[in-house]
């Protein structure tokens, strides 16, 4: 009503549920999404396609006869997948690929796929996000899912008055991003693809490395009967090998190195003397007394863990790699005032340095367009860095 009493009346508001689909909102259609998404909430499996006018998905004839001719079959044919998971009563969350499958996710999380997901490829993306979106390490993987789909082109951190309440203070940052067009999805892609090329075989081997280091404390516990009984055993031609390990599946999201996965250790080969065999295996397995197995279970779960440690190693080197390979410049501000006091005062008298970064912003985007050459960067004051 407040727009419409100031002339914009016919603006394109909608009233329905943003995450979903509405008249000429849908995917890969805009330019630019500007937006402050709702903190605090959440978006759980219990909110279904259809289940409100707000997450209504248009059937009648009249409806998809408009938007037919207005937008296209690329509208066409979203609004039919859509109006299929209507039917299916599917969950909000299934719509999206870092929602998939989740009990639940934050409003402010999704929302960032949502408006990367509405911009054309090259789109640009402002979105004020709180500050934990950006550093707390339980969302690294949303963090590394946006590098993956879109260029950081800015961050610039408020200070804490700015979303100031009377129930609680939301530190935040304005963040901007560029969706990738195909070129850069081609390279982010390559560089994965040469990361793992000069990475992969090393950790290979360090992991190999970790087994055949593990293996005698495992097969025996660190007990000289079992130890004896193994040699006994290799004599005759049957050797207890392993453990050895493989790659797991990696998850969708996001990019890190496939999981090792502990086999379990096996007996191999087959002795001409079965009788003698059959003794020291006897022998080899009464030497695993309740001490020699804790002690063997003990060493295997020391090397899951030092497995684990290589991948979590092996995925910091290909990140490492993938971020010198594919790197680009990103405007950084903080400015420690932006036109409104601790207690809510604004106005021409209250300090406000967002003037001076959009000045510098703008010059930030001229020097990217003119090639980023670093003895052109602009020479930007403090509090301003970039």
């Amino acid at each position: 009503m407040n727009m419409i009493m100031h002339g914009d009346g016919h603006g394109g508001i909608h009233h329905h549920d943003g995450l979903v689909d509405v008249n000429g909102i849908f995917p890969a259609r805009f330019d630019a999404v500007i937006t402050n998404p709702p903190f605090g909430s959440s978006v759980g499996r219990d909110q279904r396609l259809g289940d409100s006018d707000e997450t209504k998905i248009a059937t009648d004839a009249a409806t998809l006869a408009r938007h037919r001719d207005r937008y296209g079959d690329v509208w066409t044919a979203n609004n039919a997948r859509l109006a299929a998971a209507q039917s299916e009563r599917k969950p909000v969350l299934d719509l999206f690929e870092i929602g998939k499958g989740k009990p639940s996710r934050d409003t402010e999380v999704i929302f960032v796929e949502r408006c990367l997901d509405l911009l054309k490829p090259g789109g640009v993306l402002t979105i004020v996000l709180p500050d934990g979106n950006l550093n707390n390490p339980s969302l690294n993987w949303l963090r590394r899912w946006c590098e993956g789909k879109a260029k950081l082109l800015a961050v610039i951190s408020l200070p804490e008055e700015t979303f100031r309440s009377s129930k609680a203070t939301v530190k935040c940052s304005i963040v901007t991003m560029q969706r990738f067009t195909d070129a850069d999805t081609a390279a982010w892609e390559a560089a994965w693809d040469a990361a793992h090329a000069a990475l992969d075989a090393g950790f290979a081997a360090q992991r190999d490395a970790a087994c055949a280091a593990a293996h005698d404390a495992i097969v025996t516990g660190g007990d000289p009967a079992a130890a004896a009984a193994l040699a006994t055993l290799a004599a005759l031609g049957v050797d207890r090998t392993g453990p050895n390990w493989a790659a797991g599946d990696a998850p969708p999201y996001p990019r890190m190195a496939a999981p090792s996965r502990l086999g379990k250790v096996a007996w191999v080969g087959t002795a001409a003397d079965t009788k003698a065999e059959k003794v020291a295996k006897k022998a080899y397995s009464d030497a695993f007394t309740p001490a020699v197995t804790t002690a063997s279970k003990a060493a295997s779960s020391a090397l899951a863990a030092q497995l684990k440690a290589i991948d979590a190693a092996h995925t910091a080197a290909l990140w490492a790699a993938v971020r010198t390979s594919f790197d680009y410049p990103v405007f950084v501000a903080a400015p420690k005032a932006v036109g409104i006091s601790s207690t809510g005062e604004t106005g021409e008298t209250v300090p406000n340095e967002l003037p001076e970064i959009l000045t510098a912003w703008r010059a930030f985007r001229s020097w990217l367009a003119a090639g980023a050459s670093p003895g052109d960067a602009p020479d930007f004051r403090e509090p301003l860095a970039a």
